[in-house]
């Protein structure tokens, strides 16, 4: 089934294609965990179907059936750019017909037991200009069916400088009958010369409700709304995300977490939330971190405490209290917690956590 939340980017393009108005680049953005790269196989479908509807796929030519099977199938027109790292002995490779790959990429996997970002993954990861270059020559040749080609950028807000500027040519002098669609997590996170050329299209927020309601179907008798609304919260409303938080367990340790730093912020030491943190990831130390701040500062804006899942169940008495200037250093000093360099020696992650406790406590 198509995720509800994917439909509205889906008929804008589909109006586009009806319209006649067929862009030759696309960028989509959107959590990479909405579900961005189900979406672009579905605008490579269309644009591809060798007997297109006025706004769908007629599902029975040759090149409708080729998209039927997303595990393991793939497309000779089709192509994605993945992004890789700089270890060598972890990088994939950069061009690939596969479809799998590029829903794994986008941490969007079929089974979506485990969804790895490019934050997870080992070492830093990137759209290479070697890449780009070599996506460019594939551009460059005559389709195999016929009817045209799409080329997919995975994650292509990790495209540098240079990798940008070998695509802009492709962009300024775009190939007949070639749809190139960009993946990016954020549309603030591409250059201005790769914006103004291309079709842009948000995936929406998703809605409170259509998460609660997708995690009740994924997780059947396992499903709480309270833990499901925590879940959701830092995942900022994405589902899929929200399904690896609740199956992970993170909103308990999350809940678990906060409580520990409600007694730690009122005594004079942190102990048991350093701890606590130091068991977590530096993403999910951030992720539970940066929605405590948030809550709290909406809290003292009198939200309603019963609309702030992470805070619901705990005593704000001595929380309230903490000035807003001290809240919002906090959150601009988060940087330092989610910092992983190697030259930082191994007690530095417990001096920084434990300053960063230090900054709440009222002065």
């Amino acid at each position: 089934m198509f995720d509800p939340w994917l439909i509205p980017p889906l008929e804008t393009f589909r109006n586009s294609i009806e319209s006649g108005r067929v862009p030759s680049s696309v960028i989509l953005a959107g959590a990479p965990d909405l579900g961005g790269a189900f979406l672009a196989l579905e605008f490579a479908k269309l644009y591809l179907c060798a007997d297109r509807k006025p706004k769908e796929s007629c599902g029975t030519c040759k090149s409708c059936h080729l998209f039927d099977d997303l595990e393991s199938g793939s497309h000779p027109d089709f192509i994605s750019l993945l992004s890789s790292t700089q270890d060598e002995s972890d990088r994939q490779e950069d061009l690939t017909h596969s479809f799998s790959k590029l829903l794994n990429d986008m941490g969007t996997p079929l089974n979506d037991e485990f969804i790895e970002s490019e934050n997870t993954s080992k070492g830093t990861k990137s759209v290479r200009i070697d890449g780009i270059r070599s996506l460019n020559e594939w551009i460059a040749q005559g389709s195999v069916l016929g009817k045209g080609k799409v080329a997919v950028i995975s994650n292509a807000h990790l495209m540098g400088e240079g990798a940008a500027n070998a695509l802009l040519k492709t962009f300024e002098e775009p190939t007949a009958n070639t749809l190139i669609i960009l993946l990016t997590k954020s549309l603030e996170l591409l250059p201005a010369t790769i914006l103004s050329r291309a079709f842009k299209i948000q995936i929406p927020r998703v809605s409170e409700e259509t998460g609660l309601d997708y995690l009740k179907s994924r997780l059947e008798n396992a499903f709480s709304v309270d833990r499901a609304k925590i879940a959701l919260a830092l995942s900022f409303n994405s589902p899929r995300g929200a399904i690896k938080y609740y199956r992970e367990e993170l909103d308990i340790r999350a809940v678990e977490l906060i409580q520990a730093l409600t007694e730690d912020v009122s005594s004079s030491v942190s102990t048991k939330t350093v701890s606590l943190l130091m068991e977590l990831s530096n993403e999910h130390r951030h992720l539970i971190l940066q929605e405590f701040i948030l809550e709290l500062l909406k809290c003292k804006a009198r939200i309603d405490k019963d609309s702030l899942p992470l805070l619901k169940g705990i005593s704000l008495d001595k929380l309230v209290k903490i000035p807003a200037s001290h809240l919002l250093d906090a959150y601009n000093e988060m940087k330092y917690i989610k910092a992983d360099s190697p030259m930082l020696n191994s007690r530095a992650p417990v001096s920084l956590i434990s300053a960063w406790i230090n900054s709440l406590r009222k002065i």
